[in-house]
């Protein structure tokens, strides 16, 4: 599940990409003559035949992005791991901005309806995925941030499972001054999904 979950918030942190892909490109080769024997519905087909291939992917995409975020909404609801103290916790409140002006502006592409232009989009999209797969960089998550969620490095105080080691914390909201007690759920060996606890949910 925890692998999952590490892949469908790839797609999901990648998915500005697919939209802003389509909304960039959505203009077709209009059919201007016909002759007899030509079909017009085959004709435009023809020629834009390589546009609506991408279109369609990245429609796919943000399909599975859509999905993505429910699984996640899901997940975040079932077995925590709860009442635990943070010894020390940073927002990094410039994560999500830094990944969308590095990892999503530099490679929209104007001509993915040439197949050169095509060939370079999926190429790119397909070693971004590998490097996101390598890393953590999918924690800094552009659709989670406009979606409420923060991202922190947070370190637990007396756990003896995950230890003294700083993780990365996605957490929905922010985490207040004084904070008493959290919860958390494992995304990855070092990226954790935290909630602050209430105070009914503390005392239990």
């Amino acid at each position: 599940m925890k692998l999952k979950l590490k892949y469908m918030l790839m797609f999901l942190s990648l998915s500005p990409l697919a939209l802003l892909t389509i909304i960039r490109n959505f203009s077709f080769i209009p059919v201007r003559e016909l002759e007899e024997s030509q079909n017009f519905c085959l004709e435009f087909l023809r020629l834009n035949t390589v546009l609506i291939i991408v279109l369609a992917v990245c429609g796919l995409w943000i399909i599975a992005a859509l999905i993505s975020c429910l699984y996640f909404y899901v997940f975040k609801w079932i077995d925590f791991k709860q009442g635990y103290e943070l010894s020390a916790y940073e927002e990094k409140e410039d994560a999500s901005l830094n990944f969308f002006m590095t990892m999503i502006i530099p490679i929209l592409i104007d001509d993915v309806g040439s197949i050169q232009g095509a060939l370079t989009f999926f190429i790119i999209v397909i070693m971004m995925c590998c490097l996101l797969s390598k890393t953590h960089l999918y924690y800094a998550n552009p659709v989670l941030e406009i979606l409420g969620y923060r991202l922190y490095e947070v370190q637990l105080k007396d756990n003896t499972k995950l230890g003294d080691k700083k993780y990365w914390a996605v957490v929905r909201g922010r985490i207040s001054r004084g904070n008493g007690t959290v919860k958390y759920k494992m995304i990855d060996e070092t990226v954790l999904y935290m909630e602050e606890m209430k105070r009914k949910d503390a005392s239990k």
